[in-house]
């Protein structure tokens, strides 16, 4: 199997070449930033909702090396917008960090089932 990854800190593209998961960890400069290794499983998700129609929803998850991801997502009505993503502890930077282009599935699905059916990363460049 060969995977094309992106380190979500330093934006380095690299490919890993193997049976198993990828190790987890950016080979340029050490950050564990990098996409889920394997699948992600969802561990817990929470959902929170206003009365005006305004709601955030947290999923938490671990990969095939059980390096913990969360993603927080607010959303109104079925659109949503990822506002912050930690991977191990660390914080990835929304506004720097341009390099995460869709949510794993499994988060998906969790969102979905949140109501939240379409889903902005935010880290796409605006096109000018």
């Amino acid at each position: 199997m060969i995977l094309t990854l992106q380190c979500y800190r330093c934006g380095i593209d690299y490919e890993y070449v193997g049976a198993s998961p990828h190790p987890g960890q950016c080979p340029a400069c050490g950050s564990p930033c990098v996409p889920p290794a394997g699948s992600l499983n969802v561990l817990n998700s929470t959902h929170w909702e206003s009365a005006n129609g305004l709601s955030k929803v947290w999923v938490y998850g671990l990969d095939e090396q059980n390096r913990p991801f969360e993603f927080e997502v607010a959303g109104k009505g079925n659109r949503g917008k990822l506002v912050a993503l930690r991977v191990d502890g660390v914080s990835v930077d929304l506004k720097v960090d341009e390099t995460l282009e869709k949510l794993p599935p499994a988060v998906r699905s969790e969102l979905v089932d949140a109501g939240i059916e379409r889903v902005e990363t935010g880290l796409h460049k605006q096109s000018k």
